[in-house]
């Protein structure tokens, strides 16, 4: 018996995101401490993607291509620690992330619906 393909789509929960660059080898461009070169936009912002261009250009990179990241963000090191600490704890590791947010307060939602109490 042949199993059944089934047809998948990614959908972007945001149009906002970072765009990096990454190279023909399929490596993000990033500093010598390993922090990814980057930049706030709104998918397809031709203005943005240009500062992104020429930045990595500076740097000497002139093959490869900028690819948006949906519903990222620039997180400090700190930022960073604080929500690995979240994740521990069972919290969603950003508090900025509303569509995680969201999901879960739906989830809340149908298990208040079903009486299900979730307790540690």
């Amino acid at each position: 018996m042949k199993a059944k393909k089934k047809n998948v789509s990614i959908v972007e929960e945001s149009d906002l995101g970072l765009y990096v660059w990454i190279t023909a080898e399929g490596k993000i461009v990033a500093d010598d401490s390993g922090n990814y070169f980057n930049i706030p936009a709104r998918k397809n912002d031709l203005k943005q993607l240009e500062v992104l261009k020429n930045s990595v250009k500076d740097l000497g990179v002139y093959d490869g291509k900028p690819v948006f990241l949906a519903g990222h963000r620039r997180v400090t090191d700190e930022e960073f620690e604080y929500q690995k600490q979240r994740l521990e704890w069972g919290l969603i590791p950003d508090e900025l992330d509303l569509p995680a947010f969201k999901e879960e307060l739906k989830n809340k939602k149908v298990r208040d619906a079903q009486g299900i109490r979730v307790t540690d």
